[in-house]
């Protein structure tokens, strides 16, 4: 090879040297939602017309990650099941769908005529002396859109929300959509249909009642040991009245906790829950 030649080849080596980095730091990077719980809140005994006692609360699953959860169902028509796949944010702001193993499930008795992803979220109620489960609740089914700010100081959150109920469709709709942006949660009032944990034949005591998002593990979060949160309360019977009574506040999304929160001690902080609500 001439001098010539070998100058060409080594520069043509050298551009593409340089060029090669570069279209590397150009590559899109994922943006992966977080998923977690805020502070329970708005604890209420209610009693039903055949004298069950219902444990009622106000849930909220918020989104701490650096970019939206958001799932997309499908189906080719209304007789076969759905599709639904994971579309997470890339740095460049397109998305890859990422399959999941999700269920969809319609009304849960709810009364809103549109669809649910299936074990979203998942309620238990712990004993606090042993940990052992006494209760769960019984909402199984979740349409989650932003209805309310969690924490909109969080890189990338909107200031206002993004996402709206409509996007759960209706009986046969064959593509649905949902989703939480960054910053922002799905509160479910404690008053909603199946939001409660029926205690009609557990003792007086003192109780954990545990909240997680995604207890399952179904989708690609950021990080997995922020899920849930707890208080802890004590279930008091008199004069054929039940009161609850909060003793501690655990985590919440952004200050998980070190306790796992399977019961056993009362570590939660007294008082009104710290920070959000």
């Amino acid at each position: 090879m001439s001098r010539r030649h070998w100058v060409s080849a080594a520069a043509a080596v050298l551009a593409s040297a340089l060029i090669a980095p570069a279209q590397a730091a150009a590559e899109p990077t994922p943006q992966p939602a977080d998923l977690g719980m805020a502070h329970l809140s708005d604890l209420y005994v209610t009693t039903t017309s055949d004298g069950r006692e219902l444990l009622r609360f106000s849930a909220t699953i918020v989104n701490v990650g650096s970019g939206a959860f958001e799932l997309a169902a499908s189906r080719p028509d209304t007789g076969s099941p759905w599709s639904v796949s994971q579309r997470v944010s890339q740095s460049d702001g397109s998305t890859v769908a990422v399959p999941t193993s999700a269920d969809m499930i319609f009304d849960t008795g709810d009364h809103h005529s549109h669809w649910h992803v299936r074990d979203l979220e998942s309620y238990d109620l712990l004993r606090l002396d042993n940990g052992v489960k006494v209760g769960a609740g019984v909402k199984t089914g979740f349409c989650f859109f932003d209805t309310h700010a969690y924490e909109l100081s969080l890189p990338g959150a909107p200031s206002q929300g993004v996402y709206r109920p409509a996007s759960c469709g209706s009986h046969d709709s064959l593509d649905v959509s949902m989703g939480l942006s960054v910053g922002w949660g799905d509160k479910y009032p404690w008053n909603f249909s199946g939001q409660y944990i029926d205690i009609t034949s557990i003792d007086n005591g003192k109780y954990r009642l545990r909240a997680t998002a995604d207890q399952l593990g179904l989708f690609a979060e950021a990080n997995e040991t922020n899920n849930e949160t707890w208080l802890d309360i004590m279930l008091s019977r008199r004069n054929d009245r039940t009161s609850v009574k909060v003793l501690g506040y655990g985590p919440d999304a952004l200050n998980p906790a070190e306790d796992s929160g399977s019961g056993g001690s009362n570590n939660g902080k007294k008082g009104n829950p710290p920070g959000r609500s």
